[in-house]
């Protein structure tokens, strides 16, 4: 729900794709001032709710079973999609497509609303706050991340984890950002990573590597004590799949991603390709 009922206007920034609350354009964007991204070297370029209405749309799909997403065309800053989870216990909307259209909400409308709303990290919470005046659900923010989410109301932070129901739960990763979080669905053996991970994709759609990192764009890559505590955390959790805001791995996630922090804990942290062990890991189904 917005802050006030007369809410300030709402503005993106083209260069990352960062909505920010501001009474006029903003002066600056920042996540793009962050060491983590590039600036716009053109300088500063913002669209306001009614213009990215006329220039985005919003296309959806099933991807996995009962793990819908949502992408904006064209891409807008650095292109995530929104995800939509259809649980046991309601729906779970995690992250957000650069813009999220009036159809796509109606959509999102038809697989059942959303009574959980949470993300990653601010450089993929994309318009996760137009999801959020739709529908109203619980607003779950890592403590961290809340200077980055003014742009909806928050009804929970939480610290080093949060259980929305059983078997679904946030956990405080740190590593990437400050606030950087994924979420488990225990049922599903899914880990939604944020970027904690990325994989490269062959042409088929399957993972042939992976990669960690602080900033992906600078190439910055993690310290020995974010890869202990990333090797930790996801040794400890029952998943095969992972989720990042932009791929879908359903199967030989988990192996993946120890094997390449096991390469990064075993000499100096790389934010390079990490070939995945045993060759490509299958793509996702046509569903």
């Amino acid at each position: 729900m917005p802050h006030t009922d007369d809410p300030l206007p709402r503005w993106a920034c083209t260069n990352c794709g960062f909505w920010q609350p501001y009474f006029a354009t903003p002066p600056d964007c920042p996540v793009c001032t962050d060491y983590r991204h590039p600036l716009p070297r053109a300088g500063w370029d913002f669209v306001s709710e009614g213009e990215a209405a006329g220039r985005f749309e919003t296309t959806w799909r099933e991807v996995l079973p009962d793990v819908w997403t949502f992408e904006t065309a064209p891409a807008l800053g650095i292109g995530p999609l929104g995800w939509i989870l259809r649980t046991e216990h309601g729906n779970v909307s995690w992250e957000g497509a650069g813009w999220t259209s009036d159809a796509a909400l109606d959509q999102v409308e038809a697989l059942g609303g959303v009574r959980f709303l949470s993300g990653s990290h601010a450089h993929v919470f994309g318009s996760w706050w137009r999801v959020a005046e739709r529908f109203e659900p619980e607003v779950v923010v890592q403590s961290a991340a809340l200077p980055f989410a003014q742009a909806l109301a928050v009804s929970w932070p939480f610290g080093a984890e949060a259980e929305l129901a059983p078997g679904l739960r946030l956990l405080w990763t740190g590593g990437h950002t400050a606030g950087h979080s994924v979420l488990h669905w225990e049922a599903r053996r899914l880990v939604f990573c944020g970027d904690a991970f990325k994989f490269r994709l062959d042409a088929d759609g399957r993972a042939t590597h992976v990669s960690t990192h602080k900033a992906y764009d600078a190439h910055i890559p993690l310290s020995h004590d974010d890869a202990r505590a990333y090797r930790a955390l996801f040794a400890g959790l029952d998943f095969d799949g992972v989720v990042t805001p932009w791929e879908a791995v359903p199967t030989g996630g988990k192996a993946a991603v120890l094997s390449l922090l096991d390469a990064q804990l075993a000499g100096r942290p790389s934010a390079d390709w990490h070939e995945i062990p045993g060759g490509p890991l299958p793509a996702p189904p046509r569903l």
